[in-house]
């Protein structure tokens, strides 16, 4: 029975792995960098012929995006057609850019780019090529103090809520930015190398330690316990065989 036990213990945590890596495979993010503004209203204007850009942005190690992501507002009228522009952020030239066509409505839109991966600050610009105006979902500026929107180059107080996208990849191919990026909030001698020990520990050394604790207790059970010990009989105590006698021993008595 004990060992049954240890065996459906063994089990159970060879099932939890297998579903750990089995999710860290299939599920992931698409997500590079977000600015930390919260989609609240449509605050930000794009006006027709007008150009709004969110700036500087500096991701983090220049790490590559192909889409930005945003909201947007267009009062239920067909949406003009809209550029969205990435440039740098000191007024460098053109680095990539994308279209959204003209008759989209409200909602959630991403806007396919092409590669940009630069540890320069850039700027995000949406430019209205229509007549129509529209509003970008955002929030006061300072929820992301270091960046700032613009209206054909005005300040206007307010955060566009934009994301950096790329292609979705898995949990597990994402460990090694997420160990990166947490080593930024430690104490000097903690790295990326360091979060990545700890999670190893934690995924394969915690089950082992726990299998290891079930066997010594299934083994401290197979022990006699001190009152059975104190129940038995003592060796001189205990009946003991007859010995055979000679057969002329019997005849004699």
């Amino acid at each position: 029975m004990r060992k049954r036990a240890i065996i459906g213990s063994v089990a159970v945590l060879a099932v939890g792995l297998v579903a750990v890596l089995a999710v860290g495979l299939t599920r992931g993010s698409s997500l590079v960098y977000a600015l930390g503004a919260a989609p609240a209203g449509p605050v930000v204007p794009v006006p027709p012929g007008g150009v709004t850009c969110q700036t500087p942005i500096s991701v983090p190690d220049g790490a590559e995006f192909d889409r930005v992501a945003f909201t947007v507002r267009t009062a239920g009228q067909p949406g003009p057609a809209l550029a969205v522009e990435i440039r740098r952020a000191d007024g460098g030239p053109l680095l990539t850019s994308g279209a959204l066509p003209a008759g989209y409505g409200d909602g959630a839109k991403v806007v396919e780019v092409g590669r940009v991966a630069t540890p320069a600050p850039i700027a995000v610009c949406l430019r209205n090529g229509g007549a129509v105006p529209i509003a970008i979902y955002g929030q006061p500026t300072i929820a992301s103090p270091r960046t700032n929107a613009t209206v054909d180059g005005k300040l206007i107080g307010f955060d566009m809520a934009i994301t950096l996208n790329r292609e979705q990849r898995s949990f597990i191919a994402l460990l090694p930015t997420m160990a990166d990026r947490a080593s930024v909030f430690r104490a000097g001698w903690v790295g990326p190398f360091t979060y990545l020990v700890l999670a190893l520990l934690v995924v394969i050394g915690v089950p082992l330690l726990l299998v290891r604790g079930l066997a010594a207790a299934a083994a401290d059970d197979d022990e006699p316990s001190a009152e059975q010990r104190e129940d038995e009989p003592p060796v001189a105590a205990q009946e003991r065989p007859q010995e055979a006698r000679p057969a002329g021993a019997a005849k004699e008595r």
